[in-house]
Order: C-alpha cells, then structure tokens, then sequence
C-alpha cells in the first residue's frame, strides 16, 4: 500500500475526473505529497469510478460532473478526460471556483485557452495549470542550468518516438480516442507535447513553427517531424506513437554536446566534449514521474500570493499559452484539423 502524508492545515483536497492509467499515477504521486489529499473522482459510471478507489479510501464517486463540481470538498479539480473534453470541463470548475490542473495537452487550440484566461480573469483566486510533467522534474532543472553554462546554442532535436498499444487498434479497423480527430487526438497532441514543452521553456517561444507528417484515416497524425525556428538555430522534434526510438534528445553549442533521452522521461543527462570525454549532469529520474507537478502545483496553491510563487504561476502560465499556440501553428502547417476548432470559430 501507497504511503500516505496528510498536512493538517491547507490541506489541497483534489477531485480527479478520469480513470486511465494517467490518472491513477496522479493520484499516487497525492497520495505521497504532504498537504494534498485526494478528495472525489468523477468517471463516466459510478461503478469505474469506485474502482478507482484503493480499499481504504472514503472519498466519494461520481458519474455526473455537476454533482462532482458542487462538492464543497473539492477546492482543485484534475482533469484527464479525451483532450477535446478539457476546455468544456475545466471552463465549469473554474466557474464554480476550483483550481484546475489539465490534463496536456490543455486545449485544443489558441482559442479555448484565451477563453480559459478570461475565465480566470474574472475568477482571480483560482490557479490554472497544464500537466506538462516534464519541467516540472529536477532532471529538467538540470538540463536548463547546463544550457544557461554552455555558451551559444546552434540547435537541437528532441526526439518522443513510442509504439502505442492503441494503434494495434486502428491498424485493426477501429478508432480509439488517443488517434481521433474528433477527441483532438494523434501523435503531435499527446507525445509531441513534451518536446515542445522542452523546447519553449528552455528557448523560449519559436519565430516560426511547421510540421510535416503521416495522417492516418482517422485524421489524426501517426508520426511527423517538426522544426521550431529560432533567430540563430532550429530546433527538430520527432514524434510518433507507431514506432519506437533509442535516439533521445540533444542539444549542441560549440563543440559541447548535452545529451538524454526523450523529451518527456529524459532519462539521465550527460555532457559530451570535443575530446570525447562525458560527464554525467544527472542520473536517470527514479519513483513516480509526476511528483514533481504535484509538488509545485501544491505550494502554489496553498500560498498562492508569494511573490515567488506568484511568479512562478505566471511563467508556467505564459509557457502554457505559447506551447498552445506552437501546437496550433504545426498543426495548421500539416493539415489537421479537428472538430473542436469549428467550436470557436476557427
């Protein structure tokens, strides 16, 4: 059984709407952190929904999200629904008062996020986070000192290239949610998330970005390349759910070469040098993945007016934003489209 650590005072108290396997690691990373405290779970049947649960745990099961937003229990709602159920779901929890942590990719396009931004805007006490795991490590902390200390950037790739169990059932004839336009699915909105997460906090947002890939019937795209254009380098990313890559990611400066594995595990990182020597920065990341945002997203929460993590907040959130809008312009250079951006008028 999971350890548990329950602050008494400012306890988070988080309901999570979702089921999957991602869902059960937050809420195992929770259970671990001191001063959140898991508190509902909302599925599409009440049945699953206990399931959820462990033995021990008495918090209660949804099947119906009006009923799980009106518990007064509930101050922070994390949502890992299909991706285009985000916007709709963290736009009520938002409404009613409740933080929300979504799920990445948070929206399906620049749209829904400005919509969410007035949203909060009107509701300045709550704190809105995307799930973007990956930077939120101590590995990644790691990676981006050793950038600031290696001198001019003259590129990098980022490579996130993973067999998907589910495409096993698209080459079978049906259309799981993971590579559906309809869910606002495929390769570029669930791993390639990562790399360009990794990408925009450590350079900042691209001039230009474009991305060439190989769409499925289903409209979504199995695997692509994308490149990021900076003033005075580019950056590729490579990107599939129908293959798998030993390649890991790189970044070059000079003669240095900075070097882990995929753009959202990362691995261990090490610096190579022209004379062939290696140094290891950092070890590969051991215990729960999503620790590390279960912990930032907590101290901001319970302190949300520190000017540290006030700032904090803030940069996460212009990060969130310029990601979104990254996603959006490769998307639009390769021709997918999703039912979602009809919504708002795209």
């Amino acid at each position: 059984m999971i350890e548990r650590h329950v602050q008494m005072g400012g306890t988070m108290h988080i309901g999570i709407i979702g089921t999957g396997w991602i869902s059960r690691q937050f809420a195992d990373a929770v259970h671990q952190q001191q001063g959140a405290q898991m508190a509902g779970i909302l599925s599409r049947t009440r049945e699953s929904a206990e399931r959820f649960k462990y033995p021990d745990e008495a918090y209660p099961a949804y099947d119906d999200i009006e009923e799980f937003l009106a518990d007064s229990k509930i101050d922070t709602v994390y949502i890992a629904s299909p991706n285009s159920m985000h916007y709709s779901q963290a736009a009520k929890a938002i409404s009613v008062g409740k933080n929300v942590i979504v799920e990445k990719p948070a929206f399906s396009n620049p749209t829904e996020f400005a919509k969410i931004e007035t949203l909060l805007r009107h509701h300045p006490q709550v704190r809105f986070f995307e799930a973007a795991r990956n930077i939120h490590t101590d590995t990644f902390r790691s990676i981006a000192e050793q950038v600031e200390n290696m001198g001019q950037v003259g590129g990098a790739v980022f490579s996130y290239m993973k067999y998907s169990s589910k495409y096993d059932a698209v080459l079978a004839g049906t259309a799981p949610n993971v590579f559906t336009a309809q869910f606002s699915g495929g390769a570029l909105q669930d791993l390639g998330v990562y790399p360009v997460y990794d990408a925009i906090a450590l350079f900042g947002p691209p001039h230009s970005a474009e991305y060439h890939c190989l769409l499925l019937p289903t409209g979504t795209d199995a695997m692509g390349t994308g490149v990021l254009h900076y003033q005075h380098f580019d950056v590729t990313l490579l990107i599939s759910k129908t293959v798998n890559s030993r390649f890991g990611s790189e970044i070059y400066a000079g003669r240095q070469t900075l070097s882990f594995g995929n753009g959202g595990d990362l691995g261990s990182v090490r610096l190579m040098e022209d004379d062939g020597t290696v140094q290891e920065i950092c070890p590969s990341p051991t215990g729960n993945p999503m620790s590390g945002e279960v912990r930032d997203f907590t101290d901001v929460i319970q302190a949300p007016a520190e000017p540290a993590n006030q700032s904090r907040y803030l940069r996460w959130l212009k990060t969130s934003r310029e990601v979104c809008e990254t996603l959006w312009q490769m998307r639009q250079s390769a021709g997918i489209h999703f039912p979602a951006d009809d919504a708002d008028g795209r």
